[in-house]
């Protein structure tokens, strides 16, 4: 195939509500196609933040739009949408996602290794832990969560900037750029 090509072309939705719950707010989608797209799983682990990859079982897990997202060879897997609509428009960001990372394939290193995911406690692990308010937030571990969804940045927290946390600073600044 050429560089430009598409992997995905065209699929088929299924939206199913969640097993035993058929009163829930919330719907899953499928979307299923011929084409394999485990090519590209290396790829898109490579440039997704967060994303979780499974080489020997070809599953490719991330967030996308606050919704967890599963790639298989042949299928797309999304949880927790509010409808129908919702479930188009995220599988076909997806797909363009998907199309656009194999199209630039040659421009991106892959990643074939799973990266263990980040967790509150190793951000936490790493703070000094004093409580201090100084970021606006209660506690050292609410920092943490934000630090980890992105919402906050390690600049906030006076405390680490000084010589004293110079060397767990330098560790959380690493650990935060290559999760």
């Amino acid at each position: 195939m050429e560089s430009n090509a598409m992997l995905l072309e065209e699929y088929r939705l299924k939206i199913e509500f969640p097993p035993c719950d058929f009163s829930a707010q919330t719907v899953n989608a499928i979307a299923e196609f011929s084409e394999d797209i485990s090519v590209v799983f290396p790829y898109l682990n490579a440039i997704i933040d967060g994303a979780t990859y499974l080489p020997d079982s070809k599953i490719l897990r991330f967030s996308k739009e606050g919704k967890v997202v599963n790639l298989y060879p042949h299928m797309i897997a999304i949880a927790k949408l509010k409808d129908r609509e919702e479930a188009k428009q995220v599988i076909e960001s997806i797909r363009q996602l998907i199309n656009e990372t194999y199209a630039r394939r040659n421009e991106i290193s892959p990643r074939y290794e799973s990266r263990s995911q980040l967790k509150v406690r190793d951000i936490f692990s790493l703070l000094p832990g004093t409580n201090c308010k100084q970021c606006g937030l209660p506690t050292c571990f609410a920092f943490a969560t934000k630090l980890l969804k992105g919402q906050t940045e390690v600049t906030r927290c006076p405390a680490i900037h000084t010589d004293e946390y110079a060397t767990r600073r330098k560790e959380l600044i690493e650990l935060l750029e290559n999760r």
